[in-house]
């Protein structure tokens, strides 16, 4: 397995850790893991105790991941290499998942009692896409274009590259779909806590985010496979200029990703006080 790819894996861990060890504090003012709460209670010893039983499986295999990478990759080869590259990153993610719904249920015996008072706003809101479909389509395009040009050059690549190269599509186009979907639910599927501004701007945001990451699945698939297609034929030169490329790729991604965030959460600070839905949890 290429040594960018290691690379590539380990930064997916600790970004993902990273995210995930800062995920409370993207909690707007009342809900604290998804459960109604006294605006107060973040800042108490219970919810510190709990952020910390939430962080801590997350540590943990974020450093188990790690280490599966470096023993267990080296010894395959062909696609069971990305393919399991891949797996260990999203068992890595999906535990973050697993400690906040464990970490949500601790939360529910702090929860605020509901009020019987239910308001709605009656003005419709037609929701769409933004950006319209065909750049929600996008990963689904670029990797369908992708997928029928290995075919078409599929005589000219040895099987085994041709092998690792359809298994990284398959990775990317999993995620990608994840992403998608998890952005066209917040669009159409979330329930609005805020009438208004500020809950539609935090709303596109967050669809902004996760299309941003379908897309970057495919801009690690792209670079990858043509980094397995072409490295024998790659002179110096291109080699650098193909890992400054990936590089810039993942500096750009995060700079963007981490300013819609702050934006995100300054957002949510502006208006700390939630109308609107009052369904209990």
């Amino acid at each position: 397995m290429p040594l960018l790819m290691f690379v590539i894996s380990n930064s997916v861990i600790v970004l993902a850790a990273i995210v995930q060890w800062h995920g409370p504090s993207a909690f707007r003012s009342g809900l604290f893991f998804g459960v109604t709460v006294d605006s107060e209670f973040p800042r108490t010893e219970d919810a510190r105790r709990i952020i910390w039983r939430y962080r801590r499986p997350i540590i943990v295999m974020a450093f188990v991941s790690a280490a599966a990478l470096w023993l267990a990759i080296p010894r395959l080869s062909g696609a069971a290499a990305p393919l399991t590259a891949s797996a260990i990153v999203m068992i890595d993610v999906a535990a973050g998942f697993f400690s906040m719904a464990a970490a949500s249920r601790h939360v529910r015996a702090f929860a605020k009692p509901h009020s019987v008072t239910r308001t709605a706003p009656l003005t419709p809101r037609p929701r769409s896409l933004p950006g319209g479909w065909l750049l929600f389509a996008g990963p689904m395009l670029i990797l369908g274009g992708l997928r029928l040009w290995l075919f078409a050059r599929k005589a000219s690549i040895p099987p085994a590259n041709y092998r690792a190269a359809l298994a990284m599509l398959l990775v990317a186009f999993v995620g990608s779909a994840l992403y998608m979907w998890k952005g066209w639910l917040v669009t159409f599927r979330m329930r609005s806590i805020r009438p208004g501004k500020e809950n539609g701007g935090t709303r596109r945001i967050s669809y902004w985010l996760r299309l941003l990451i379908g897309y970057f699945f495919v801009f690690i698939a792209v670079n990858t496979t043509v980094l397995l297609l072409y490295m024998s034929e790659m002179t110096a030169a291109h080699r650098w200029w193909f890992v400054s490329s990936m590089v810039v790729g993942w500096v750009a991604y995060l700079v963007v990703g981490i300013f819609w965030g702050a934006k995100a959460i300054r957002i949510k600070s502006a208006s700390p006080t939630a109308t609107g839905d009052s369904t209990p949890d």
